[in-house]
């Protein structure tokens, strides 16, 4: 018996590697990746969140948000403002050029995904987000609207 079909994880990291590798595709002309993507969407959804914020929402680690955020606003995607309650943090907002580039990839991200996903049928791909969805909420206390 094969082994490496009887791992949830390999086979998620496996169907995600295909998703990340055919988005990535599309954001070379934005020269970002599908993480630092990921970080605009946050703060686009989240406005004036501090990188602390982000960092513990999508567990990233800090130094490596410093770098994203350092990335994405040399870009012009997002600017730091001192945060009045804690001058020592700043608050993130994604500028008109970042927004424009979630707007200009989100269908490109949809369409790449549906495409990993299509040997699943409609009913089978909201099963899967239902589950994903039920497990990352009760792994970090998140709350989906």
């Amino acid at each position: 018996m094969e082994k490496w079909n009887q791992s949830y994880g390999f086979l998620l990291g496996k169907v995600l590697q295909q998703m990340e590798t055919k988005f990535a595709e599309g954001l070379v002309p934005y020269a970002i990746n599908a993480r630092q993507y990921g970080v605009l969407l946050f703060i686009n959804g989240n406005p004036y969140s501090s990188q602390k914020d982000i960092s513990e929402n999508l567990q990233i680690d800090r130094t490596t948000m410093v770098s994203h955020i350092d990335h994405l606003e040399a870009l012009g995607f997002v600017e730091r403002t001192r945060n009045p309650n804690d001058r020592r943090s700043y608050s993130l907002l994604v500028t008109s050029k970042g927004n424009e580039v979630l707007d200009s990839r989100w269908d490109f991200l949809i369409n790449t995904e549906l495409d990993v996903l299509a040997p699943l049928s409609d009913q089978e791909k909201q099963l899967l987000k239902d589950f994903l969805v039920k497990i990352w909420s009760s792994l970090y206390n998140w709350r989906v609207s």
